[in-house]
């Protein structure tokens, strides 16, 4: 029996233009260049226009080579110079290049191919993808209009393990060695037993916990075969991308944002790489004239809705880009005030907890813009180069119920452990007495989530033997 229902469904739609401005926000200033020339590319009716070249003056401070300000006589000593916005672009293939070239080898149709960017734009420096894909998934439907499944995130996701370098888009350290050792050049009993140890969650664990008797014991092999096992995974690099390779090496970053102290006071300035200004183009505008004054034919209709979709189109890419810069000039403003005191001499002691949400509010914007903004971005500040991610931490309470930035508790920590005697090294639990010491109440567990953040092993595998 077939019957009729009627139900109804709420779905969130955003129009060209929002997803155009959020497109080009998430761009950094790398690749907003790029961007605009692809669009005028694109869209004849957008032209740019010539303007005079203009260098950005800011003040340039002196480091030492551990990054600290160098003083003299007490006085921080600054001097001013001209940049040239271009001398910052990458003199060798980026990361993110060089896994783009790859991608464009690929017989992708558009969906996938634009799946790819995405899933590559979520490869950290390690070369680990730091993003799940059923989100991935959310994001392209966001950025595209277009929804995708799980599995086809998954599918292109099994391409890109496949590039060079081997280990490149895993999501875990036994991913990324899995994904190596099926492409090394070698066989025999030793080969075979490393596959195995890589490929069960148990062995795995064991192996990295350096528990080798269990682990012989479970494998059913003897010390020298479990040792040549064990040379076998070690030539695998647990960071693909953090080798001694050539093309990794020495690559230039633009910074999006240069900030400042100038006399006390905190300055910045948004990176400019792209030094023409936007326009319609006066031959298609006299066109239009022009053919609205001539008879009504099809032909004539046509190429009259042909010319003002187009200049809908470039006026739509102009407001977008304008708004772009007006929201990263909001937004780091409000970064800056949130914490001022951190900004003016970049001590860390001094960086307060700051949320997503804090600047959402501070600037009245979701928290998926202020994502957005912060997402591939870099800020040249006096005291060195940062992600803007960086300036973003959750807060911790301390003794005295104030509250303290994660990033602060996480530098403490690792001073604790650059100090500790390397034959007789903290444990967490002495770790946490030590931190309560300085004025930070943290749990055991809490402590060691920080320890693994920052990739530091526990006590027993950082033990040296004399």
């Amino acid at each position: 029996m077939v019957s009729n229902s009627l139900t109804t469904k709420m779905q969130q739609k955003f129009a060209p233009s929002q997803i155009q401005y959020m497109k080009l926000l998430q761009l950094p200033s790398s690749q907003l260049e790029d961007r605009i020339k692809e669009e005028i590319e694109k869209n004849p009716l957008l032209e740019e226009e010539e303007k005079k070249e203009e260098s950005i003056e800011i003040p340039r401070i002196r480091t030492d080579t551990n990054g600290r300000v160098r003083t003299k006589n007490a006085e921080q000593k600054t001097e001013v110079f001209k940049v040239d916005p271009a001398s910052f672009n990458s003199q060798e293939a980026s990361m993110y290049e060089h896994l783009m070239e790859q991608l464009g080898l690929i017989d992708f149709d558009e969906t996938e191919y634009e799946i790819g960017k995405e899933i590559i734009g979520n490869i950290n420096d390690n070369g680990y993808l730091t993003r799940r894909t059923d989100a991935i998934a959310d994001d392209y439907y966001f950025s595209h209009s277009i929804e995708i499944t799980v599995q086809q995130v998954e599918d292109v996701l099994k391409e890109i393990q496949r590039f060079d370098p081997p280990g490149v888009g895993a999501r875990d350290l036994q991913e990324c060695l899995s994904l190596q050792i099926t492409r090394i050049n070698k066989t025999g009993e030793d080969v075979d037993l490393a596959k195995r140890i890589i490929a069960n969650p148990n062995l795995f664990e064991l192996f990295k916990n350096k528990q080798y008797l269990p682990l012989r014991t479970r494998l059913s092999c003897s010390k020298e075969e479990l040792e040549k096992a064990e040379g076998i995974i070690k030539q695998l690099n647990p960071k693909p991308y953090s080798g001694d390779e050539g093309i990794y090496n020495n690559v230039y970053i633009t910074p999006d944002f240069y900030i400042w102290n100038n006399e006390g006071k905190i300055e910045f300035q948004l990176t400019r790489t792209f030094n023409k200004s936007l326009k319609l183009s006066p031959h298609y505008l006299t066109m239009l004239e022009e053919l609205n004054k001539e008879d009504k034919t099809k032909e004539n209709k046509e190429a009259i809705a042909f010319i003002r979709q187009r200049i809908d189109s470039a006026n739509e890419f102009i407001m977008a880009l304008s708004r772009r810069d007006e929201t990263l000039n909001n937004v780091m403003a409000a970064i800056i005030k949130f914490n001022y005191a951190y900004f003016l001499d970049g001590d860390i002691t001094k960086l307060k907890p700051m949320r997503l949400v804090d600047i959402a509010q501070m600037t009245d914007n979701d928290i998926s813009t202020i994502s957005r903004f912060a997402s591939q971005k870099y800020v040249q500040t006096h005291f060195g180069l940062y992600q803007i991610k960086r300036f973003f931490s959750n807060a911790i309470e301390d003794g005295d119920g104030n509250q303290i930035s994660s990033d602060t508790i996480k530098d403490t920590i690792e001073k604790i452990i650059e100090k500790e005697d390397k034959q007789k090294p903290y444990t967490d639990d002495k770790i946490v007495e030590l931190l309560k010491a300085e004025g930070y109440l943290l749990a055991r567990r809490t402590v060691a989530k920080y320890r693994d953040m920052l990739n530091i092993p526990v006590a027993r595998l950082r033990k040296t033997i004399l």
